[in-house]
């Protein structure tokens, strides 16, 4: 969602004009506002990405106020004024990662999502829809045009761009496992752009754990030719690996299991040697957020999952990353995808 779309809907409209020229206090804001709980969550991730400012003079102490940069324990303060920088939107530039686990299934979802958020970049894993059916013309009227590579009920990426797609790649480039859809890259904005859907794996004792692991360790070798770019540069998808405990809801049960395991940690931690970060763990370091949760179990209502989605960019890239967030609105709507939406902003 649009910053200034967003807090146009919850504060009245003539709050939102002061907010743009002369500032509001925190304090007036959540008295105007019908979901100040809503409004609160807008603001700090407002703050976090620099298109929010924060003067505060400490209850009149001082007497000029001073800006106070964002923290991950950073609060507000009711006199706290809070002023919406508009020239800083102009430079925005949004890329999200999905899987959406059917691009027909969720297609009215995606296309509400699209028209919402207005990403300039979305990649999708998991379409499960050959090329002939993809649905090219629907996403044109959104105003996005595709680049994808599918097969039929399995596998499946895509990369939907606001702006003109360049130098698409489909697959790996030493023709590794062609008879799968799980590699697509292109260029957009000059930004090259990999989008990966990584194997599931099963258990570790099938045939289906060890092509994970080959398919990572070619993914690494794919990637390799990138370290040295001075060029923007970000490989994102559903990586099927949860990073860390944190990124468990439970890690004890999952020590040594497929998606937890030693094996492909050490892939993992290989291929960020490759100069990348995790854009998400640049701003929030916090347990317990999560990017997938189990239909069988009712995993999102229990908030049990796992952060195996995300977005890692060179440092040409994260150095311009302005905010990265996992949008758990989106998995809590009919019909939704197990995965929820990573987005990511810059300021390019």
């Amino acid at each position: 969602m649009d910053p200034k779309e967003s807090f146009g809907n919850l504060i009245p409209d003539p709050l939102n004009k002061k907010l743009q020229q002369e500032g509001v206090p925190f304090s007036e804001l959540r008295q105007a506002s019908n979901v100040p709980e809503k409004l609160v969550e807008q603001i700090y991730r407002l703050w976090r990405s620099g298109t929010l400012r924060i003067e505060r003079n400490w209850n009149g102490i001082l007497d000029q106020p001073s800006n106070i940069p964002y923290s991950n324990s950073a609060c507000l303060l009711p006199d706290d004024r809070l002023y919406l920088g508009i020239s800083s939107l102009l430079h925005c530039w949004k890329i999200a990662t999905w899987n959406v686990n059917s691009i027909r299934t969720r297609l009215p979802l995606i296309l509400q999502w699209l028209k919402e958020h207005n990403p300039d970049v979305v990649c999708l894993q998991e379409t499960k829809v050959e090329d002939a059916q993809f649905p090219v013309w629907e996403l044109q009227q959104a105003g996005y045009e595709s680049v994808f590579s599918g097969q039929k009920s399995y596998n499946g990426v895509a990369i939907l761009s606001k702006h003109p797609i360049r130098d698409e790649q489909r697959g790996f480039r030493n023709g590794y496992d062609p008879e799968n859809a799980r590699l697509i890259a292109a260029t957009v904005s000059g930004v090259r752009i990999v989008n990966v859907y990584v194997p599931q794996g099963q258990t570790t004792e099938s045939e289906k754990f060890q092509y994970k692991l080959n398919f990572f360790a070619e993914l690494i070798q794919e990637i390799r030719k990138y370290r040295k770019s001075e060029s923007a540069f970000a490989i994102m998808g559903d990586f099927n690996i949860a990073p860390t405990a944190e990124d468990l809801s439970d890690p004890a049960s999952m020590r040594n299991k497929v998606s937890f395991h030693p094996e492909e940690h050490a892939l993992l931690a290989e291929l960020k040697e490759i100069e990348l970060s995790d854009l998400f763990r640049k701003f929030d370091q916090r347990s317990g957020q999560f990017s997938w949760w189990d239909f069988r179990t009712r995993g999102f209502e229990r908030d049990a999952g796992m952060r195996i989605d995300y977005i890692l960019a060179n440092s040409v890239l994260t150095s311009s990353c302005q905010a990265c967030i996992i949008d758990t609105e989106a998995r809590a709507q009919d019909r939704p995808s197990d995965h929820a939406p990573v987005i990511a902003e810059f300021n390019l």
